[in-house]
């Protein structure tokens, strides 16, 4: 009995370590991020975020790496890492677009603009 509970309290932290990861990383959560990942690139975050893009990316192989070393814990907090990512990348290039889009509008209503007065002037008589 004496030397029972020595064991016990020395294997104590190595079953609570195991406790502690978690139940495995479910595939469609894999499946949300690389849909994530694709969203963000198919709104042109390779060309205006690609930084986010590339972290989503190195973030998803971290998880599945993670993910077939047992590694549950680190593979979840990895996937929400991508899905975070993937997320700013397809927002900032959202974003970008639609910046570009405002100036050329601004442009062309600028246009107009000068279009117009020019009529004002020669309808005047």
């Amino acid at each position: 009995m004496r030397r029972t509970i020595p064991l016990l309290l020395a294997f104590l932290p190595l079953a609570a370590g195991c406790a502690s990861s978690g139940p495995p990383l479910p595939p469609a959560q894999i499946t949300d991020t690389e849909a994530s990942i694709r969203s963000a690139e198919n709104a042109g975050a390779a060309g205006s975020a690609a930084d986010l893009l590339d972290r989503a990316k190195k973030a998803l192989a971290a998880a599945r790496q993670a993910s077939s070393k047992g590694e549950n814990d680190e593979s979840r907090r990895q996937i929400e890492e991508a899905k975070a990512y993937a997320s700013a990348a397809e927002a900032k290039a959202v974003a970008e677009k639609l910046k570009k889009q405002a100036a050329d509008l601004r442009q062309q209503a600028d246009e107009l603009e000068s279009k117009a007065k020019q009529l004002q002037e020669r309808a005047r008589p």
